[in-house]
């Protein structure tokens, strides 16, 4: 079982943000949200997220210090983020951000999602639930 989290941010004006060694980023307004791991301590993890001020460590950390994170869920799946991402992307309700966002540590095309439509509303929570509940 894979321990993964989703944290969603508004960006509410199109925004400029230097992103480590990804650069200059712009972000359009809108909802983007991260998929993201961690083997312990998730929620310390979305807590960090919903922070502006910390050490600037992960891509997310530079978006999530201009904007910090308003929502945040626990997906317990066997998928990885990779194919957390993919799956989303498949539910037609995002479409992939950045590329290279938070894919450090592996090959995929990134784990940013900017939303269509809102964090809160029923599709959102319903697609992050059906995944779970799917996981092979």
């Amino acid at each position: 079982m894979n321990h993964l989290y989703v944290v969603a941010a508004w960006v509410p004006r199109r925004t400029v943000i230097a992103v480590g060694a990804l650069g200059p980023v712009t972000f359009e307004r809108g909802w983007y949200a991260y998929v993201g791991s961690a083997r312990r301590g998730r929620a310390a993890r979305v807590a960090r997220h919903k922070r502006a001020d910390k050490p600037l460590h992960w891509h997310a950390d530079y978006l999530f210090s201009v904007f910090p994170a308003t929502n945040g869920w626990l997906v317990n799946t066997t998928f990885d983020e990779c194919a957390l991402v993919e799956r989303l992307l498949g539910e037609r309700l995002a479409s992939r951000a950045v590329r290279g966002f938070g894919a450090g540590d592996c090959r995929c095309r990134g784990h940013l999602l900017r939303l269509d439509g809102t964090v809160g509303g029923a599709p959102w929570r319903a697609a992050l639930a059906a995944l779970e509940a799917r996981s092979p």
